[in-house]
């Protein structure tokens, strides 16, 4: 009983955990820069994302300089780069992206800017 209990409490927690490293693992798919804040263009680009959450959950979160918002099957960094705010966007949607959620998601990161 006990090693079910401690296996349950690892899934558990191995679900709280995000080992899918975007920055490292994928290409930046589109960037943008824009003169408003990192911290109003993240909710900006936030709010947009959960009109049209494309049946995933959005989240926001931060991680030293970045500014995010994250999906299971796309990512955007909003961050400071020398005066200008950047948005750099990272998606998993491959060729069949059957819901167009990759050009959903830069036209909302677009509406943005």
């Amino acid at each position: 009983m006990k090693k079910i209990i401690s296996l349950l409490g690892v899934f558990v927690l191995a679900g709280c955990v995000n080992p899918y490293a975007y920055r490292e693992d994928q290409a930046v798919q589109a960037s943008f820069t824009t003169k408003k804040g990192v911290e109003e263009t993240q909710q900006c680009i936030l709010a947009a994302w959960q009109r049209e959450p494309l049946l995933m959950q959005i989240n926001q979160q931060q991680t030293g300089k970045y500014f995010s918002i994250v999906s299971t099957g796309d990512n955007a960094d909003v961050f400071s780069d020398n005066g200008l705010t950047k948005i750099n966007y990272y998606s998993l949607r491959g060729t069949l992206d059957v819901m167009s959620g990759k050009s959903k998601r830069i036209a909302s990161i677009k509406s943005c800017l």
